[in-house]
């Protein structure tokens, strides 16, 4: 029975297509084959051949360029990932846990390309290393993935998260330089110190510095700027004593408005009467009177006036500091250490303090002070985060809510884990190859659900869900060919556009470049997603995706946030989901002819053959011998369609959904 040969593979779920298209091309032969009249000779047409049509070339896309990790730091990069399992180990005989077992091959290769790319491997990918027998096959697989360009779009996701980044991110700022610089920095494997003091001390024009998304994300609440800032690079907490004292930490509002006092002098948008960018008149006044004074129909000035603003304001935001700008406490202040409305001088509320030097702003003091090694809690905050990353629980959690009192599950760990990244000036693929490397990380996931109150002593990774963005780009890698050929438009193509020197710009010409965006950059969007949509889906990457997409989207449903609150996304079920998988056009696309899962069956030459690659190309496994004649009986008893049931019940099991 396992040698039968399969067949009408190519009807997989469309059995039913057949008969009328049969009939059809039966009449067509019958009526040709028929005797010519003797009276009226039969005459060949003579067919033009038609003109081939040449295909208009797609816009351009915008690509990274990934880096490498380097080969003569692996020897030391096992030697500390050796190390981290000793003080796992001996944490076991401590608390007398017993380590899971090793993962198998398929197992490991399944987990290392989500955790790395976000995705699945491919059928083949997948045969190629279950059927290798090199000894070191998961150490070189480990840093081929790293060098991938999967490793920056799924980091991009997880930090899009974090950051809030949306791609309008405020009403007059558009966020894609900062989304490709996020994207070029994870793929060139920027340090992470630096990276951060960038986005903290960036300034311009987002097209010119595109770290200056940071600020203007948060642009007219510095306040909130700050809160956000010491909760996602330094892993505290202080948003509470904005308004008063900290209830359950030892924070003062005095102490919140001196570390706010730092950046507060930062302005993400210029007045059009700072000399430093306008020469002349008021930028602003001038090209709105000279509007007025524009030939048109006061029905097209009305409907173009709003766009005209706009327009001008987009190339204001420019991020600046103002030096004589002061932070006041508020005018309620109820504390006896400070009076109401006093001003409040810069001081860091841990660590070593900084005194601004003559030559920097307070803010690229505070920069300064945030990203050193000496910052008690900044190389801390990284380490614990990436190792959350790779095992789904953090040393210390939550993540970001540390306090003077918070002790780590093991605290010989995680000083070692700070010291190595602190030893790797902030390279965090390099820190990441360390954790993937580990025997830890190697072993099976553990089942058991450990209360957030407890520790977990990380007898092997924790059991999670896929992320929606995982979810989404393994459907992909299932159905599209080639799921990472769609990337989204460069910027600079928009930036070319709307750039104006305002000391110049006269009102017509922010008319026409308002004009000039609206048709051009749409009208080549639509030409470069046109080609990748399926029943209106845009089938990219989730990173090449609107950030985020729209509410019913697939993305939305499987818990992808939106973007208001820092790390909002969920990995919890829900009764849409289950519809969604039944439902949705994502899993239909799936059962297409010309999808990736199809081509692969199409090729199989036995039914055995066929339902291994089925198997190992949504989970990534051979089926055991009663998967394998459960799967069989199916296909047996209901032809082609029986190859859509069990693709569809795979899609569906909780393994294809969790990482395991």
């Amino acid at each position: 029975m396992s040698g039968k040969r399969v067949r009408n593979c190519d009807q997989i779920a469309w059995y039913g297509k057949v008969s009328v298209c049969c009939v059809v091309a039966f009449l067509v032969l019958l009526l040709s084959s028929l005797p010519d009249s003797e009276a009226a000779p039969r005459r060949k047409p003579v067919r033009k051949k038609p003109a081939e049509k040449k295909e208009e070339p797609l816009p351009p896309r915008f690509t990274v360029k990934s880096k490498p990790v380097s080969p003569v730091k692996l020897s030391k990069a096992l030697d500390s990932a050796e190390e981290i399992d000793k003080l796992v180990e001996a944490n076991y005989r401590k608390y007398n846990v017993k380590p899971n077992p090793m993962t198998t091959d398929a197992q490991f290769l399944r987990r290392i390309y989500l955790d790395i790319t976000g995705t699945i491997p491919t059928y083949r990918e997948t045969r190629y290393f279950l059927a290798s027998r090199h000894p070191e096959k998961r150490q070189r697989l480990i840093d081929r993935l790293l060098e991938r360009d999967g490793y920056a779009s799924h980091n991009f996701n997880y930090w899009a998260d974090v950051l809030r980044y949306t791609d309008r991110l405020n009403n007059n700022v558009d966020g894609s330089p900062y989304r490709q610089w996020i994207k070029q920095s994870l793929a060139e494997n920027k340090p992470w110190d630096k990276m951060v003091y960038e986005m903290i001390t960036a300034e311009g024009l987002i097209w010119e510095n595109p770290a200056t998304g940071y600020m203007q994300r948060d642009s007219g609440m510095p306040l909130d700027n700050m809160n956000n800032t010491v909760r996602i690079f330094l892993g505290t907490r202080i948003g509470c004593a904005q308004c008063h004292d900290h209830p359950f930490d030892r924070w003062k509002q005095k102490e919140f408005y001196q570390m706010a006092a730092f950046t507060f002098g930062t302005s993400t948008r210029a007045s059009g009467r700072d000399k430093r960018f306008y020469t002349g008149e008021d930028p602003n006044r001038r090209l709105r009177k000279e509007y007025q004074e524009l030939d048109q129909e006061e029905k097209e000035r009305r409907r173009k006036q709003g766009r005209f603003n706009r327009m001008i304001r987009v190339n204001m935001m420019v991020v600046n500091d103002q030096k004589n700008r002061q932070i006041r406490l508020p005018h309620d202040y109820a504390y006896t250490d400070a009076k109401p409305k006093s001003v409040v001088a810069p001081k860091t509320i841990f660590g070593e303090s900084v005194v601004v030097r003559k030559d920097e702003t307070p803010r690229e003091a505070f920069a300064r002070w945030m990203v050193s090694k000496n910052n008690p809690r900044f190389a801390l905050t990284i380490a614990n985060r990436l190792w959350k990353q790779a095992f789904g629980r953090g040393q210390i959690e939550p993540v970001d809510d540390m306090m003077d009192s918070t002790v780590a599950e093991n605290p010989e760990l995680m000083k070692f884990l700070e010291s190595e990244m602190k030893r790797l000036n902030f390279d965090m693929k390099e820190y990441l190859r360390i954790l993937y490397n580990t025997k830890t990380y190697q072993r099976q996931a553990s089942t058991e659900d450990v209360p957030l109150s407890e520790y977990y002593h990380f007898p092997g990774p924790v059991l999670r869900r896929m992320t929606a963005e995982q979810a989404w780009d393994s459907f992909l890698t299932l159905a599209v060919v080639d799921p990472e050929e769609y990337r989204e438009l460069p910027s600079d193509l928009e930036t070319e556009i709307i750039s104006l020197d305002l000391n110049k710009a006269s009102a017509q010409e922010v008319l026409d470049a308002d004009e000039k965006k609206r048709e051009e950059i749409d009208r080549t969007r639509y030409k470069r997603e046109k080609k990748y949509k399926y029943k209106g889906q845009l089938l990219a990457r989730a990173s090449e995706l609107p950030s985020p997409v729209r509410p019913s989207h697939f993305l939305r449903t499987f818990g992808q946030s939106d973007r208001e609150l820092i790390s909002a996304s969920s990995d919890t079920g829900s009764v849409p989901q289950v519809l969604f998988m039944f439902n949705g056009p994502v899993t239909h696309m799936m059962l297409e002819k010309g999808s990736t899962i199809y081509n692969n069956v199409i090729e199989s030459k036995t039914l055995k053959e066929g339902i291994e690659v089925v198997f190992m190309t949504i989970l990534n496994r051979y089926p055991d011998s009663d998967e394998l004649q459960t799967a069989m009986d199916e296909i047996e008893t209901n032809g082609a369609a029986g190859y859509g049931n069990v693709i569809w019940a795979l899609v569906n099991t909780r393994e294809f959904l969790f990482i395991q």
